[in-house]
């Protein structure tokens, strides 16, 4: 129930933001109106490190490589 809730929420904002006549207009689904689990969000917090990043791009590169 929550996804659906979810998506209802971002499609909203989707609308809202393509009517926006200015960037500043825009807002993000979390604005709209809030939800239980929003509690959950970690803003302003990296989703993963600089060590991460690396190894990810050396699979990424090594895959490119073999093809």
């Amino acid at each position: 129930m929550n996804l659906d809730w979810e998506r209802t929420r971002y499609l909203a904002s989707m609308l809202f933001n393509v009517n926006c006549e200015k960037r500043a207009q825009m807002i993000t689904p979390d604005k709209l109106f809030p939800l239980p689990q929003d509690v959950y969000l970690e803003r302003g917090k990296p989703k993963s490190t600089r060590k991460q990043y690396e190894s990810f791009l050396k699979k990424v590169n090594s895959m490119k490589s073999s093809k």
